[in-house]
């Protein structure tokens, strides 16, 4: 569990403030979030001062906060069957956060496997709420004391206009040059998820996109292709490349009107401000390199192998790159790579990626016949790497 930090602050402007910088007074509260197990989730305990806690993934592209019946037990709630009002917790905010139980399945566990705790739109509506992933901390702001500007006061912010559909923010961006409406998704990790039509609105055919396996949602598996757009501008500001899932079926009706998203890993580049009420979004940018699910992208890139860290920390390779050098080193997706390094020495991924990059010793962990094996990777050849693409 989080331990959370609240600044209750009593009230004292007399209207809001345009600022670029919060006035105290402004600060309903102000909740670290996230762990080393979950970099790419943003967790906020909602407990009051000394209360059990109550720890929600904060999910922008969710419409109403909502708990699987497993994690509902976990966090202390009696589920119940057949109750049809919302449940009802106090929170650390001084206004208690009303949200479902999922039991349309079953009361005791999700029907995906994946059990949850989301605070949605439904309770963010109320707020301006800041997103500071740099520090990893929330704050809830009162929208009668601090308000978004209308423009931008910095080439390094800007001021877009956000659609509310469903209280859920959705923003124009450019992806490649094209404009394209996204919905903002905080609980998604990877940085962009495109529907297959959104896809092919900005030129790319997502048949011709290699295959990567499928991912759970909330709503059950997805099917993914993978694509690189190479920028993508919110309000002028870009960040890129941008490793990107094509779903060719959508995300299942989660990402608005076209079924697309911009997600954890992009949205990590800058610091946020949305201002439901005013329909507005302030973003500064603070990084342009965009991660993939939290790792550095660029290693993926070099060495030509695009994998993830699974909930147990193991490095899994979910796609390898034709003619990289991950593939000429014998690597296939759906490998396991592993990260012991000299003295018992846990690696990171970039680390790991480095030595598959420089034909240094890697180990992996493969399904031979429904039996896992460990394999010691060939060198790829001096003359290999000199020749590697890049990408």
């Amino acid at each position: 569990m989080l331990a959370v930090l609240a600044l209750l602050l009593a009230a004292g402007a007399a209207g809001p403030a345009f600022a670029g910088d919060v006035p105290p007074e402004a600060v309903v509260a102000a909740i670290p979030f996230g762990s080393a197990q979950q970099p790419n989730r943003i967790l906020v305990d909602l407990a009051p001062e000394g209360g059990r806690p109550f720890p929600l993934m904060l999910d922008t592209g969710a419409s109403m906060s909502v708990l699987t019946p497993l994690a509902a037990r976990e966090l202390g709630v009696s589920v119940r069957r057949h109750k049809r009002d919302p449940y009802r917790r106090a929170t650390r905010l001084g206004r208690d956060l009303l949200f479902v139980v999922d039991t349309r399945s079953s009361d005791t566990g999700s029907k995906t496997g994946w059990e949850y705790g989301l605070l949605g739109a439904d309770f963010l509506k109320d707020y301006v709420v800041e997103i500071d992933f740099t520090m990893r901390i929330v704050r809830f702001l009162d929208p009668e004391r601090f308000a978004v500007p209308e423009a931008a006061a910095d080439p390094e912010e800007a001021v877009v206009p956000i659609v509310l559909t469903s209280n859920r923010p959705i923003v124009e961006v450019e992806v490649d040059g094209r404009p394209l409406r996204l919905l903002v998704d905080t609980g998604a990790q990877p940085g962009l998820i495109l529907s297959g039509a959104a896809a092919r609105s900005i030129g790319v055919d997502p048949d011709a996109l290699p295959d990567a396996g499928s991912a759970g949602t909330a709503l059950g598996p997805m099917q993914l292709r993978f694509h690189e757009v190479r920028s993508l501008a919110i309000g002028g500001l870009a960040v890129g490349p941008v490793p990107t899932f094509v779903a060719p079926k959508g995300w299942y009706n989660q990402g608005g009107g076209n079924d697309s998203v911009v997600a954890y890993d992009v949205l990590s580049r800058f610091l946020l401000r949305i201002d439901h009420p005013r329909r507005r979004l302030w973003l500064r940018r603070e990084s342009s390199e965009v991660p993939f699910f939290g790792a550095d992208y660029g290693a993926m890139s070099a060495s030509g192998a695009v994998v993830y860290e699974d909930p147990l920390g193991e490095i899994r390779v979910r796609l390898v790159r034709p003619g990289s050098i991950a593939e000429r080193r014998g690597l296939r997706r759906g490998d396991q790579l592993l990260r012991d390094g000299a003295g018992g020495r846990r690696l990171s991924v970039s680390e790991v990626l480095e030595a598959l990059r420089e034909d240094g010793p890697v180990r992996v962990v493969r399904d031979e016949g429904g039996v896992p094996a460990e394999t010691l990777l060939a060198p790829a050849g001096a003359a290999d790497r000199s020749d590697a693409p890049a990408g």
